[in-house]
């Protein structure tokens, strides 16, 4: 099931909670203080089915100017807003401030929702609707869909539902094969399960039993569990809301604003270049030391301001800064961000992280800010790498990558060469692979590897067709031979008719060797003409498995019901290669008198050839291939 995360935004008492109730029949609203003082204090959540099947969590984030830290932990990774107006006040000064928030983390889609329309009357609701228009005019929700909703009566929510869906067939999918990322925004407990966080999953696929680190503390914890919309599941990736149960932590060593990574896939740091602009409607510049809050994922920290390349940040204007913060963050370049002024409190700005790792620098020094400039227009090589890491698709050709860059494909080619030799990009065949995304293939495939081996542990291993169904199911056999090709090389698997891990080997306890034993002795006393499968397990369905462990080292398969051994088939090969070599060509009944096998055995075994590539049907005879 394909899972978007949808987000709610607007001014106090505007309707959130209640519309939200009205799509889903979850109350977000969940503690005695919320009730009672009928607002969103903290972050809430719901969900539900879209009419096309997809899975809809919806974050309903506080609307109140005091709480509005909480509101902007909820933005992390949503991918559709609805933004809520009251039909009888319109715009509000929540309303804009969210507005500013939202166009500067740069969410793309939106839906313009109006509440409470059975309040006013038709008149009123034109006024407002036309005053919406005419203030999002300039801003990234120009043209949004706009819908008119009662939530108390129904009025409008299926429309709204309807609008939802569609804008969700045009949501660009998060990237799953990048390491794993999520921003906690809930840390609580259950009695009889321990420690629970929550939160969306940015990037990457997570499993249970996954070891990840909690950063900045830098503590290493084990998932137990992983609850998608109150479900458990085995696996989740991103863009999914979901609820982990974490071992080897307790609330008390965890807060919201942590990050959940990799061990070693992101670093903390004490500083941050960024590319900033201040709201043009704020009321003052931003001056060396000046004193903000910055908001990155769902953590608010405190830190000094320091312009690069200029004396101070004018409303309006954009420019290079270095943020000086009084914790340590994790952060990755890309990552979008927000400024607040200290006292009093309000939005006065926010960018893009440009180095999540940086330097002290001098304020004024040339080049640092050709540096600082190469990094906000990107490298050729470095929009390369971004575009390949973060392309939904597992390969990429390097005409989409000449496409999007607008360059030839022989620049192109020469720049790839080289992120080659440095261990960026993998070739595979005509195509390309980021590193990243060939190191969480290796780690999903050693999952459903381990998973296979401990559910069958009598198969030498996972059908190659089978291994791609789950994990790759759009590259291309070829390509998807080459990457196999390569973890071997790095003696990750064996392949053989089946792939396995390289270290899993068959082991039979003493029944399973009595009873193979006994399937070989039977094998070799009928020759050429084999009892079938179901004769050979009998009763005892563990066989099955048995004989399947079999296939390859003593048994030949000739069809889905029928084996042979494997001395009887190899030595039926050498006869048939002797035969057609003397005389060319070879009958159905020249092979069954050879073999002294019948009319149904022969034509099973010959046609085995066939499909093996060993011999060659003419007519009504056989060639060798």
């Amino acid at each position: 099931m394909e899972h978007i995360v949808i987000g709610t935004a607007g001014h106090v008492d505007h309707g959130k909670t209640t519309l939200i109730k009205a799509m889903t029949g979850i109350e977000t609203d969940t503690t005695i203080e919320e009730k009672t003082r009928g607002l969103s204090i903290n972050l809430g959540f719901a969900y539900m089915n879209l009419p096309s099947g997809k899975r809809a969590g919806i974050v309903d984030v506080p609307g109140h100017e005091k709480f509005i830290k909480n509101m902007m932990a909820g933005l992390s990774g949503l991918h559709l807003i609805l933004l809520v107006i009251d039909a009888g006040e319109g715009i509000m000064p929540q309303t804009k401030e969210h507005i500013d928030i939202l166009q500067m983390l740069g969410i793309k889609n939106y839906i313009i929702v109006i509440t409470k329309i059975n309040t006013v009357d038709i008149e009123l609701l034109e006024l407002v609707e036309e005053d919406i228009q005419e203030q999002l005019q300039g801003t990234l929700l120009e043209g949004s869909p706009i819908c008119k909703v009662d939530s108390l009566s129904g009025t409008g929510i299926k429309e709204l539902i309807d609008k939802m869906d569609e804008i969700s067939n045009t949501i660009e999918r998060s990237n799953s094969f990048v390491p794993p990322r999520m921003h906690i925004d809930r840390v609580f407990s259950v009695n009889g399960f321990g420690t629970i966080v929550t939160g969306t999953l940015i990037e990457g696929t997570i499993r249970v039993n996954d070891e990840l680190m909690v950063y900045p503390k830098g503590l290493r914890v084990k998932i137990r569990n992983i609850q998608v919309h109150e479900q458990n599941v085995s696996d989740a990736s991103a863009g999914m809301r979901v609820a982990l149960n974490l071992a080897n932590a307790q609330v008390k060593d965890l807060s919201r604003g942590d990050t959940l990574a990799l061990p070693h896939s992101v670093q903390k740091s004490w500083l941050l270049d960024v590319k900033a602009s201040l709201l043009a409607h704020t009321d003052m510049p931003i001056k060396l030391w000046d004193r903000s809050r910055l908001y990155i994922g769902t953590k608010e920290i405190l830190c000094r301001v320091v312009p690069i390349g200029i004396e101070k940040l004018q409303p309006g204007e954009e420019a290079f800064l270095q943020l000086r913060l009084e914790e340590e963050i994790v952060a990755k370049k890309g990552d979008k961000f927000i400024l607040r002024s200290y006292s009093p409190m309000h939005v006065i700005g926010g960018g893009v992280i440009l180095d999540a790792v940086p330097k002290k620098h001098r304020r004024f020094n040339e080049n640092i800010i050709e540096t600082l400039k190469t990094l906000d227009k990107g490298s050729y090589q470095e929009m390369i790498a971004d575009f390949i890491a973060r392309k939904v698709e597992l390969l990429t050709s390097m005409e989409e990558v000449a496409s999007y860059l607008g360059n030839s494909q022989e620049e192109i080619a020469e720049m790839m060469a080289d992120m080659i030799s440095r261990n960026e990009l993998i070739k595979i065949n005509q195509q390309y692979m980021h590193t990243l995304k060939y190191e969480q293939f290796k780690k999903e495939m050693t999952a459903i590897l381990q998973r296979f081996h401990k559910s069958f542990r009598l198969r030498t291993g996972i059908a190659k067709e089978e291994l791609r169904s789950r994990i790759a199911p759009n590259v291309k056999g070829k390509d998807f031979d080459r990457i196999l090709q390569i973890a071997e090389e790095e003696k990750l698997i064996k392949i053989h008719e089946t792939i396995s891990l390289r270290e899993f080997k068959v082991t039979y306890n003493k029944y399973q060797l009595k009873d193979k034993e006994e399937i070989e002795q039977k094998l070799k006393q009928a020759g050429y003409t084999p009892p079938s499968e179901a004769e050979l397990i009998g009763t005892i369905k563990e066989r099955k498995e048995l004989i399947d462990s079999l296939i390859g080292k003593s048994i030949v398969r000739l069809d889905h019901e029928t084996v042979i051994y494997k001395d009887y088939y190899d030595t039926a090969i050498q006869k048939v290669t002797d035969f057609i070599k003397g005389k060319g060509k070879m009958t159905l009944a020249e092979f069954r008198d050879m073999t002294g096998s019948s009319r149904k055995y022969s034509m099973l075994i010959l046609e085995c050839f066939d499909k093996n590539k060993i011999t060659k049907r003419v007519e009504n005879y056989r060639v060798m291939y």
